[in-house]
């Protein structure tokens, strides 16, 4: 990245901004086209999370890393046990408008999150040469950051949070057969899954609150029991009313709550040198 001495004028900015839309719509169409292509597989791999108990072999890792007593895994391993069974739910189409929604979602979806990546580096190279020299020392590292972040969530919660969840909710209403519309369940597993990847943003959401002079991380290490009873009331309403299922999604918040303090800490010491 290559910071522009030079002040542009209002038309070079407008100029560069039309530029940077149209990369990105580009991206956005060349992926989304890949998408639905390759509709069947996408699809197959949407679907796993309910044919394939995938939970299991997860649940094995953590087992086989951290033990199974006297620690947080070793209680989550269990959690993840417990929702092994087989998934007793079919998808079926409704019509033909759903089979063409489906197709379409399969497609949109996939290709809002294959250039997601161009994207965000094409909002980010625009800002680029509004920073300052410090600024663009951390542009490039915390532009990764914030794509690890993402893709950290999204596959925490298709490894770990879908099969969960469609477990439970296949057995609220046992004496009825499961019949999950395709395009409703592909709807929903993405929305999990972009959820999650949002949500473990956190860390960089609140570092960027302390760069600013919102809150520094004294204030967050202070406010680390509202936090907590905030992430545990979010957990309960976004997830199903197991506990294993809330605890699925606030001990990782809680983690990364920590991990944010860490990172606020870091810009606090940033900014002083």
């Amino acid at each position: 990245m290559e910071s522009k001495d030079v002040e542009m004028t209002f038309w070079e900015h407008l100029e560069e901004l039309r530029r940077r839309i149209i990369i990105s719509l580009v991206a956005l169409g060349v992926f989304t086209v890949l998408g639905l292509s390759f509709t069947k597989p996408i699809r197959y791999v949407l679907e796993l999370p309910l044919k394939s108990p995938m939970i299991n072999m997860v649940a094995n890792t953590i087992e086989a890393r951290a033990g199974t007593e006297g620690s947080t895994l070793g209680f989550l391993a269990l959690a993840l046990r417990s929702g092994t069974s087989r998934i007793e739910a079919e998808l079926i189409l409704i019509g033909a408008f759903q089979s063409i929604m489906a197709f379409l979602t399969i497609g949109i979806t996939t290709g809002i999150l294959l250039s997601l990546p161009i994207i965000l580096y094409q909002i980010w190279m625009y800002v680029f040469p509004a920073l300052n020299r410090s600024e663009q020392r951390l542009a490039v590292p915390l532009f990764f950051t914030i794509i690890f972040f993402f893709i950290l969530g999204a596959v925490f919660a298709y490894f770990i949070v879908v099969p969960v969840v469609l477990q439970f909710a296949a057995g609220l209403f046992p004496e009825f057969k499961n019949l999950w519309d395709l395009k409703t369940y592909i709807t929903f597993v993405t929305q999990l899954i972009l959820g999650f990847g949002v949500a473990f943003e956190l860390p960089i959401v609140m570092a960027f609150l302390a760069r600013i002079g919102v809150i520094d991380s004294k204030g967050f290490r202070g406010k680390q029991r509202f936090a907590l009873l905030g992430i545990c009331v979010i957990s309960a309403l976004l997830t199903p009313a197991d506990p294993g299922s809330m605890l699925l999604m606030a001990i990782p918040l809680f983690i990364l709550y920590q991990l944010g303090i860490f990172f606020a800490f870091l810009v606090e010491q940033e900014a002083e040198t």
